[in-house]
Formats: C-alpha cells, structure tokens, sequence
C-alpha cells in the first residue's frame, strides 16, 4: 500500500497536505486540461495541483508551452483572453479581469472604445493595467497637424540591463490610419503602476503596423513601401525594409535591409501589384530570432532567419510547403519539438513540422473557452 506523503500547499509554505505518493505521480501525469477539472474533487488536491513545487514538476513533465488566446467576440468591443493547452487544442479557462500583480509576461492589447487606449494583461494571474489616455506633453504641440487616429501600433518589452518594462504606442495624424504622419511614445511601468507618456522621435519612415515584433527590447516593424496617388503606385522605400526601436535608448536605429533574394523576387515580379507584394511579407519571432516570411500564395512560404544583425545577413532555414502558403497564414511560435506555429485566420491556428512535413490544425481559438 502506497504510504501517504506531506505535500507542500499553495496557501502558505509551512501548510502540509497529506497526499498518497501514488496519487501524487498520477497527478503528475494528467494533462493540464484534466489538472483542472481535477482540482474540483476536493480542497486537498486543489491545494496540491496550486503548490508551486508541484506546478514546476508538472511543468517539467509536460514541455508543450501554453498559449494565451485573445478573441474579439463578433459585434463587441470587448476582448476575451484564455489559455489553451498546446498539446491537445484544449482550452484550459478564461483569464480573469482582475487588478495588482506582477508582469512577468505581458499582452499589450488596445481598447477599441477609446482611441489612444491601452491595457497591459498579465496572461499568468489574469490581472490588467490600464495606461493613461493622455498623450505625452512633448507631443501636444503634434495636434495642430491634425485628429489623431487609434492607436495604430502596440508593443511591450522588458529591458534586461534594468529590469524595466516599457510600453511603446504608435498613432497616426489624420483620419485614415497609416496614410499619414506617425508618432511615436513611451511609457515605463510595473504590474501595480505606470509612468507618464514619454514623446520620442517619430518613425524613419511610414510603418507599415500589421506585425510587430519584438526580439529582446528591440521592437521591428515593415516598413511601408508604397504609396498610391492618384491611381498610381509609387515606391517609397526599399520593399521588405524594416524599422527598429530600442526600448533600452528609446530611439529609432538605422534601417536594416530584407534578404536580398527577397528584394530581387519583388524587382523581377513586377506583374504582381506593390500591395499585392506587400500581402506575401510577415514578421514573427522564432527562437529568438527576427524572421522574414515571404509568403508565396499557393506555392510556398520562406522563412528567412536573421542571423547577423550588424551585417545584415539573412538566412533562409525553411521552405514551407504549398498547404501552409494560403493568404493570411503567418508563422508566430517555434516549440521544442519542431512544430511552427501559424496563426490562420482570426479564430483559428494551425501547425507545421519541417522536420516530418506533418501539417494539423491546433485549434479553434475561444469558441468553447468555459
């Protein structure tokens, strides 16, 4: 008979609970998914299956990362945001709105009824903090150029020298966003407080703000390279450029040139529209590496991985095939196992390992999120 063990509880560090050693591995085993459900059975379990000893052991048992899920439910301003374990599909809960805590992993989302709006969720305990509205004080004399737009660009990175984490927000003059002149702003802040909008340089030039990535406490962004006047097309900057700020200066670093056989490819394709070029690029960060996506509809996607950043050199690692080159499929997470990760579509996300050409869908974000 498998004697009983004390087990630490989560309510305090000197609270036991005495759970059998058998039962305690059997836990152990269950799926995160299970883990709550099993939580409900009794408080000795619920107090063991929240312990933190126990939940880095299950943790080191179980490698598939879970991923925080936001979705805009159809008519509504408001966001849900959940968890969902990787290794089923399975949505494990619904964040909980609540207020404090730390932000040792931060979503920076935007809140659509407001125009320069944002919160800060910490995916971990559920709790938000909501930014000031104002716009920074070295930015006011900007309005005078015109109505400023929503908020069109978000990022939030931790700085490792200090610790600090920073928020930095783009938004637009004029009414159309990303036809106009851009401006940029930062802010300093911690789970329980913030600092005031700190207004910065703007943009080398016009972001084009579908993807922004953050790669350390350097935030990237495509840069816009056209324009249409008039019917016409016209370039304004070198295609698959991209811009960067550093959130540890708080300013703009020099502009760093795609792949070159990128560039070639939209030189030599000059019967595929700028906008319709434009549609083929992604950023993403994978394994900690800024990433091209040069999205081929229907023939193939490269993944081109920055390898040198002072040299600005390129290297392509993956040439994905035809049933992952679809229009609006774009790669966000590499996992341990080789699987890459894609978001496809607004509710759904989807799989792809090189390493055995296996191709699944992981889910179907939030529909059934308890």
């Amino acid at each position: 008979m498998a004697s009983s063990k004390l087990r630490p509880a989560a309510s305090s560090s000197d609270d036991l609970v005495p759970v059998p050693g058998s039962m305690y591995e059997i836990l152990l085993r269950q799926p995160a998914k299970e883990l709550c459900r099993l939580r409900a059975v009794c408080r000795s379990w619920r107090a063991l299956t929240s312990c933190p000893l126990f939940i880095a052991a299950h943790k080191a048992r179980h490698t598939d990362p879970l991923l925080a899920v936001g979705c805009a439910k159809e008519n509504s301003t408001s966001i849900r945001f959940g968890v969902v374990d990787l290794s089923g599909g399975n949505a494990l809960g619904r964040i909980p709105k609540v207020g404090g805590g730390t932000v040792p992993t931060s979503i920076c989302f935007a809140r659509l009824s407001r125009p320069l709006g944002l919160s800060i969720l910490n995916p971990a305990t559920g709790a938000t903090l909501t930014l000031p509205e104002r716009r920074s004080e070295e930015l006011l004399h900007e309005m005078k150029w015109g109505k400023p737009s929503l908020v069109e660009a978000r990022a939030v990175g931790q700085v490792s020298s200090t610790g600090e984490y920073k928020a930095l927000r783009i938004t637009g003059l004029g009414d159309e966003p990303c036809s106009g002149r851009q401006l940029c702003e930062v802010i300093t802040f911690d789970g329980t407080s913030h600092g005031r909008w700190r207004g910065k340089q703007g943009p080398p030039s016009l972001l084009n703000t579908s993807f922004v990535i953050v790669v350390g406490a350097v935030v990237y962004f495509l840069m816009k390279f056209y324009s249409l006047d008039s019917g016409d097309q016209l370039l304004i900057a070198e295609p698959s450029s991209i811009a960067s700020f550093n959130l540890e200066t708080e300013e703009w670093m020099g502009i760093l040139r795609g792949p070159a056989p990128l560039r070639k490819f939209i030189q030599d394709n000059k019967d595929l529209n700028y906008p319709g070029h434009s549609l083929q690029l992604s950023l993403a960060e994978l394994n900690g590496c800024l990433v091209t996506a040069h999205n081929i509809h229907g023939i193939s996607m490269d993944l081109w991985f920055l390898t040198n950043i002072e040299e600005g050199i390129w290297v392509k690692r993956y040439t994905l095939p035809s049933q992952v080159a679809r229009i609006f499929v774009c790669p966000f997470l590499a996992l341990d196992d080789g699987r890459i990760l894609f978001e496809s579509g607004k509710r759904t996300v989807e799989s792809y390992n090189p390493r055995t050409g296996t191709h699944a869908d992981v889910l179907e974000a939030l529909e059934t999120m308890p």
